[in-house]
């Protein structure tokens, strides 16, 4: 090292110092050759070197003139020698940074190359992992597969079963509000009455949505509900009411009471009319469940008069509904002609009877339309017109005087004074 160089300069001889340097020169000529490697520590021992030299060629100098100026050359040495070391210090300290640097330098490379190895191995390994990780892929998107078909298929099933679940959970009256959304004017009760008349429920249905001209009126998709949920709607009534035929010995003391009835006034008349209602409709299930089509039958069956009955209730009916609503009259057409249709026999007798009263009430309550065209079949199914020219032109009377007398005038001619109610209309005609 440098330092101890100084030092043995100082204190030793020059005769000593030679010799150390012909004995060092060969030794660090020695370590060059043997550490090639170690080319960085080279300047620093090239440095030492040269000062030794210099050192060398100032002792060559007589024994007497170093002597004199002893102490400046001492000092002189002291000098260049501290000079010499920081610089020496300075370049060991670059020399030393260098060659960490260097060192360093290598290092990362070499770190680096393995890290690109590493990566390379990695990258390498990659493909087997994704390999790896493919079968897992297929096996989640297997699962995903399978959950997708479940829930097509939940889908497929909500599709097709939508309408039947959806209407299922749906409460009655919920029913109704929804068939009251689809221009429905329907109530229980009024359900009820036509199960009566026919307790089939596909059949009511289709009566229902005929009337009501439900078909592809309604999408479900888009409304929440359509055609289907008439079926639904009856099928609930039918299950909450007690639609079933009853035994003929609790008929006959409300048969007797109704025959026995006397009209009195509009609101009591309308209470004996929901009773008598309750009571044919008993009759008409008894007649249904037993299968009898004749009145005669039926009556030995229940033990009461079923003709007799039969035209009270056309009577009270007739009576009421007059101030009734629209409605009831629609509700009544129905249910007295399935009356009259399971009973044969009644039906002959009372059919142009019962078409006479529904029409007037039909007229009355506005519907001329109907109330006519109910009189021109009448009139043209029947060869005898006296009485139903006359029943046609009194209705309007109190509606239409006009067309009271365009009836009665056209009925004249059909009608001279050989028939019953040739007086009758003439009246109508000059009232």
């Amino acid at each position: 090292m440098p330092t101890k160089t100084t030092k043995k300069v100082t204190n030793k001889k020059v005769v000593d110092k030679k010799e150390e340097v012909k004995a060092v020169k060969p030794v660090e000529e020695k370590k060059v050759e043997n550490k090639p490697a170690e080319e960085k520590k080279a300047p620093a021992k090239k440095v030492a070197a040269e000062k030794k030299a210099s050192t060398k060629k100032e002792e060559a100098k007589p024994t007497e003139e170093k002597k004199a100026p002893a102490k400046k050359v001492v000092a002189e040495k002291k000098a260049p020698a501290k000079k010499e070391e920081a610089k020496l210090a300075e370049k060991k300290k670059v020399t030393a940074k260098k060659a960490t640097a260097e060192k360093k330098a290598p290092a990362k490379k070499e770190e680096a190359k393995p890290a690109e190895e590493k990566k390379a191995t990695v990258e390498k390994k990659t493909p087997a992992k994704k390999a790896a990780a493919k079968p897992s892929t297929t096996k989640k998107t297997s699962t995903k597969k399978t959950t997708t078909k479940k829930t097509t298929t939940k889908k497929a099933t909500t599709k097709k079963m939508t309408k039947e679940e959806q209407y299922a959970k749906l409460s009655l009256d919920t029913c109704l509000d929804l068939a009251k959304a689809m221009s429905m004017d329907v109530t229980r009760d009024s359900i009820i009455q036509q199960l009566i008349l026919n307790p089939d429920v596909k059949s009511v249905s289709e009566n229902l949505v005929n009337k009501y001209q439900l078909t592809g009126k309604f999408n479900f998709e888009e409304d929440g509900y359509d055609e289907g949920l008439v079926e639904v709607l009856v099928s609930k009534v039918f299950e909450t009411a007690d639609i079933k035929p009853q035994k003929p010995e609790d008929l006959q003391a409300d048969v007797t009471h109704a025959l026995n009835y006397k009209f009195t006034d509009v609101v009591a008349d309308g209470e004996e009319y929901k009773d008598q209602f309750d009571t044919m409709r008993k009759v008409l299930m008894i007649a249904q469940h037993k299968d009898i089509h004749d009145s005669k039958k039926l009556e030995e069956e229940v033990g009461v008069d079923v003709e007799k009955f039969v035209e009270e209730f056309m009577d009270l009916a007739y009576s009421v509904l007059k101030t009734w609503k629209y409605e009831d009259v629609d509700y009544y057409e129905h249910f007295i002609f399935a009356v009259l249709s399971q009973l044969e026999d009644l039906h002959n007798k009372y059919s142009n009877r019962i078409m006479m009263d529904v029409a007037d009430l039909y007229i009355l309550h506005g519907d001329y339309g109907l109330g006519d065209a109910d009189y021109a079949y009448i009139l043209r199914e029947n060869q005898i017109k006296d009485y139903i020219y006359y029943r046609y032109a009194s209705i309007y009377e109190g509606v239409d005087k006009d067309k009271a007398k365009q009836i009665a005038n056209q009925a004249l001619q059909f009608v001279d004074d050989r028939f019953t109610y040739y007086p009758n209309i003439i009246a109508v005609l000059e009232g």
